[in-house]
């Protein structure tokens, strides 16, 4: 607690007047953290605009955080779990319960796509969708010569289309309106 409290410009003392331990610490940076994302991202989430616009701009809004904060990106999703059992229990208490809000957040799109978002389909879509955002990330830091725009296009078209899509064809180019048949397209 001495080194965080020098770190951050405060006496030990001082930490220990609002923390108990490190580990309360901990919780509470990361509590903090996951709601600066979740606000980050709930003003595109929510905004009045068609889904796809709001996928988009709520997958850049992911990418964006993970870019201008790479700190708080690397404390929500380490590449490994917390050493520490309980820490590591932390972490993941912390996690599904941003998980669930940001689940919460996604159920009015996920049910005018035809899937309930608390069945067993509905929450295996969420995680990989979650999946796929982290592991883009993680590439993206080991190429980081690439755009964000590029990285948000490649995931667009496959998360917007599927892979289904992409054997017909039908690659997202972000220039058609969801509804508009296939034969219009071109």
């Amino acid at each position: 607690m001495g080194r965080i409290g020098a770190a951050a410009g405060v006496s030990r003392t001082v930490l220990y007047d609002h923390f108990a331990d490190k580990r309360a610490l901990f919780n509470a940076l990361l509590k903090d953290t996951h709601a600066a994302l979740l606000a980050h991202l709930r003003e595109l989430i929510a905004a009045d605009a068609p889904m796809e616009e709001r996928m988009r701009s709520s997958t850049d809004a992911f990418f964006r955080f993970a870019e201008s904060q790479p700190s708080a990106w690397r404390l929500l999703f380490p590449e490994h779990a917390p050493v520490d059992p309980e820490v590591a229990a932390d972490h993941r208490r912390q996690g599904a319960e941003a998980n669930r809000l940001l689940g919460a957040l996604l159920a009015p799109d996920a049910k005018r796509a035809g899937i309930e978002p608390a069945s067993t389909v509905g929450q295996a879509i969420f995680a990989i969708q979650q999946s796929a955002l982290h592991g883009a990330v993680r590439w993206w830091h080991a190429h980081p010569d690439v755009e964000r725009e590029q990285l948000v296009t490649a995931v667009m078209g496959l998360m917007w289309t599927g892979l289904g899509g992409l054997e017909r064809g039908d690659p997202w180019d972000g220039r058609r309106d969801p509804g508009e048949p296939a034969a219009k397209r071109g």
